[in-house]
């Protein structure tokens, strides 16, 4: 069997030996029509005896003159065969090195292709351990040379590891299971509602419901997006000055100073102003969600252009005549600003590993997936974890009752997580990295092997987890709490959290801090005792506490969500605050409640 590496030799030197025979072959066809055109065999001219009347007077000819005329014939036949044999030896050329070119470049890409291969994978029996053992490609960060400085972020060529996954058949069997659950819970679902009720519900509602005048959510991106884009010039108008004060310190150091104040103002309203359109608008919970966190996404960006571009500003003071005659500062262009603004990652280079070409069918079976799992969860909201909790507000319901939609919702709950971190984090940013032939998509890491809650928090996410360390967690360890790791990580989980919290308050329009408490409480006490079980324990105890959790985030909000839509209470600040599900038709509290002997 021939190996990938000896199947890309054979067709390179095919490849050659065609060009090469190709070549020889035109210059043949060209030296015989040279030799047919140039070297013809001179025959000599029939004698042709004039026919003269018999009353006419012979013409004295010179006898000179026919030949003459023959070899200018000659000659200009000469002039245009060699000009159409320039246009073919020039059409040759050309074919040449159009063949030449299409082939080095089909060369290339597959080489990269089978070198992206061969990292990725041993071509033996321990494919899998080297997969998840090599340092360089599952490695996020470089080493600093500086002392005391952080590593930084550090960009390559590479997959997404579900990516890899997905090319072992063993791995695969098990996405091809999730579609198998979806078409039979599908076809469950039409068998059912034709016997019992003569119709068919698909569970469509929550997608009608949910992202409902998707068109004004729409719309708040658009507004957002212009305002980011004059945040560009704003900052080019802010480096020209800096520059042009380079000899008045004090006005440097007041423009500077001003600089930053209407930057954070900048950030303030951002955020406030797109929050109040979404109140504005009235946005479902869907589409509140699609435009609370663009808010985030763009005010991540935003900053991380600022902080990265401040240092090529600000170059120092002016210490010799030689430092006045240093240029302005190159700032990226405008083409490079929107780039990083439409690329799937937060932090900001000038330049990005990019592929050599579009893989379009790529791109379309990426955004098949996300279609397919937004219907997907449609469907386990409206089938499964909905109908717990529609009556919610109505009637007062049992402790016991409560009890059991709690762990009713636990595996639909870890169902929609996974889901959910399926169809944002790879199908959706690889979807995008493929149309933008982005490189890096490491946009997580192998998370579900976790033994620890701190392990967990770092592969989930490495997209916003890589922002929160450059721009919080560097800055914060490096110039405010000078090398205290645990200040600055105390402060990058409250800040996370906050925003968090944010998104979903008003996207549901209610204060109910349960993820809050869960991740910033529940989530750090477990990341400290992180180091205090054995591994084994703990892969098992992070996604315990993930299923719990899961069950009490989705069984909390949606109680909180019905008992406002079924409970009729003022819109006051106080209910903003205060759950309506504790006071309207509450839970009640079973005082005959007791547990009887399973054995007796």
């Amino acid at each position: 069997m021939l190996t990938p590496g000896l199947k890309l030799l054979i067709l390179s030197v095919s490849a050659r030996l065609l060009i090469i025979c190709l070549t020889i072959h035109c210059n043949s066809l060209i030296v015989s029509f040279n030799m047919n055109g140039f070297h013809k065999k001179e025959t000599n001219p029939p004698d042709v005896t004039p026919v003269v009347a018999e009353n006419d007077t012979p013409s004295v000819e010179n006898p000179e003159f026919p030949r003459n005329r023959r070899l200018f014939k000659d000659s200009t036949g000469d002039v245009l065969r060699e000009m159409a044999l320039k246009r073919v030896q020039e059409r040759v050329e050309i074919l040449q090195s159009e063949i030449s070119r299409d082939v080095d470049r089909r060369l290339g890409i597959m080489g990269e292709q089978l070198i992206n291969e061969m990292k990725r994978f041993d071509l033996n029996i321990t494919e899998l351990r080297s997969l998840f053992r090599d340092e360089k490609l599952m490695s996020n960060r470089k080493e600093s040379e500086k002392k005391n400085v952080l590593p930084e972020k550090q960009f390559m060529n590479r997959n997404s590891l579900l990516t890899d996954l997905f090319e072992v058949k063993h791995i695969k069997t098990i996405y091809n299971l999730f579609v198998v659950f979806m078409i039979i819970m599908f076809l469950n679902t039409v068998v059912g509602d034709l016997v019992a009720d003569g119709r068919i519900n698909l569970g469509l509602s929550p997608i009608k419901v949910g992202f409902g005048r998707f068109h004004l959510s729409l719309l708040v991106w658009c507004g957002m997006q212009t305002t980011v884009t004059l945040m560009y010039y704003f900052f080019k108008f802010w480096a020209a000055g800096h520059y042009d004060l380079r000899t008045k310190e004090e006005y440097q150091k007041l423009w500077n100073n001003t600089f930053i104040v209407g930057y954070l103002c900048y950030l303030i309203a951002f955020i406030s102003g797109s929050i109040r359109a979404v109140l504005y608008f009235d946005l479902p919970p869907a589409s509140s969600l699609a435009a609370l966190l663009e808010m985030c996404r763009l005010a991540m960006k935003t900053h991380a252009y600022v902080r990265s571009n401040i240092p090529k500003v600000l170059t120092g003071k002016i210490k010799s005549d030689e430092d006045l005659k240093k240029p302005a500062p190159v700032l990226p262009s405008f083409k490079t600003f929107q780039y990083f603004f439409f690329c799937p990652t937060l932090i900001y280079r000038d330049s990005y590993p990019r592929t050599k070409e579009i893989r379009w069918k790529v791109a379309f079976f990426h955004f098949l997936d996300v279609i397919g799992v937004i219907l997907y969860l449609s469907f386990i909201f409206e089938r499964v974890l909905l109908p717990n909790f529609n009556q919610f507000g109505d009637n007062e319901i049992d402790l016991s009752t409560l009890v059991l939609s709690i762990f009713g919702s636990m595996m639909p709950g870890t169902i929609i997580f996974i889901l959910g971190f399926y169809c944002l984090l790879h199908a959706w940013l690889n979807g995008f990295a493929e149309v933008l032939r982005f490189g890096d998509r490491m946009f997580y890491q192998d998370w579900w092997n976790s033994t620890s809650f701190s392990m967990y928090y770092r592969k989930w996410n490495v997209v916003v987890h890589d922002w929160l360390y450059t721009y919080i967690y560097k800055d914060l360890y490096e110039n405010v709490f000078c090398g205290n790791r645990v200040a600055a990580t105390s402060a990058v989980f409250v800040i996370s959290a906050i925003f968090h919290e944010i998104v979903l308050i008003f996207a549901f329009r209610f204060f109910y801090p349960v993820l809050f408490i869960l991740f910033a409480g529940t989530g750090t006490f477990l990341m400290a005792l992180g180091q205090r079980y054995p591994k084994a324990f703990g892969n098992i105890l992070m996604w315990l506490s993930l299923f719990i959790g899961n069950g009490i985030n989705f069984s909390l909000y949606t109680m909180e969500s019905y008992a406002r839509r079924n409970c009729q209470y003022e819109d006051t600040t106080w209910n903003f605050f205060v759950p309506i599900s504790w006071s309207c038709n509450g839970v009640k509290l079973n005082p005959n409640w007791s547990i009887q002997n399973p054995f007796a």
